[in-house]
């Protein structure tokens, strides 16, 4: 999908247009320069994190990522940026696989 995305075409489009030799090399770029944006909600948070910081807040960059599911999803006794790094780092781990 955000193969599609970056290209400007639908997945019909680029599975039509895109060879498997391709897909692959697609594929080994990814594991080492993520296509998506998932970096960027934590390169954003780092560097805002920085600046309130700098001003003397008390503040993680974990308390700076979005939200993505409301709160009462979380499980008992975890706190939400546990949750979303374990999260962020499962779905990573499963990528590289």
């Amino acid at each position: 999908m955000a193969l599609a995305l970056r290209f400007g075409k639908t997945l019909r489009e680029l599975i039509e247009q895109l060879s498997a030799e391709e897909l692959f090399l697609w594929q080994a770029y990814n594991r080492e320069s993520p296509i998506s944006d998932v970096r960027g909600d934590v390169q954003t948070a780092i560097l805002a994190a920085a600046v309130f910081q700098a001003q003397g807040a008390k503040v993680a960059p974990l308390d700076l990522l979005p939200r993505w599911r409301p709160d009462d999803e979380l499980p008992d006794g975890e706190e939400d940026g546990e949750v979303q790094l374990r999260q962020y780092l499962t779905d990573r781990a499963d990528r590289l696989d």
